[in-house]
């Protein structure tokens, strides 16, 4: 009985834990290939002085690059796992040689859909199309003037890209 209680105990855990991971109509987490994002990031502007936002942060990839480049970085994902994970990652940076990199870069377990970025210089999205129509008015409205804004595969309707590289466009608000 003790065997069987524990075996069950683990598989639900194990279940939630996938489900935290998984987590996300609007975001499912798919990794960004980084082959270009440096590039990407380079044309958005991102350098030190800016503030960049990842919404929808999944491990934290991009918003580690935007760090290196110099930029104060933030990552929301409403995933408390992958939000723990980035932390873990930032952590590890720190005890590493990388500090400058890990000190510009925040992590926060949020929706996505109810923060405001008026302060944010470059905002990069990769979400599902569902997700890029609900921030496309609330940004195009809640945005300073010369924000930039990144989708990756899934763009905006009503806006006209500046820039257009292979499935990213850039927005200029």
């Amino acid at each position: 009985m003790d065997t069987t209680l524990i075996i069950s105990a683990g598989i639900l855990l194990g279940c939630l834990i996938s489900l935290s991971w998984f987590a996300g109509s609007d975001a499912p987490y798919v990794p960004t290939k980084m082959d270009q994002i440096r590039k990407i990031l380079k044309l958005a502007g991102v350098k030190k002085g800016k503030k960049f936002y990842e919404l929808g942060s999944g491990d934290g990839r991009v918003v580690f690059e935007a760090a290196k480049l110099g930029a104060e970085s933030f990552g929301i994902e409403q995933s408390w796992l992958r939000v723990s994970y980035s932390r873990y990652k930032a952590l590890k940076l720190t005890s590493q040689a990388s500090q400058t990199t890990s000190g510009r870069v925040k992590f926060y377990h949020g929706n996505i859909f109810s923060k405001t970025y008026k302060d944010a210089d470059v905002i990069y999205i990769y979400l599902l199309h569902k997700g890029v129509k609900r921030l496309e008015e609330r940004l195009k409205t809640e945005t300073k003037k010369g924000t930039v804004v990144i989708t990756q595969t899934y763009h905006f309707s009503t806006w006209k890209p500046f820039k257009k590289v292979d499935n990213f466009w850039l927005y200029r608000e």
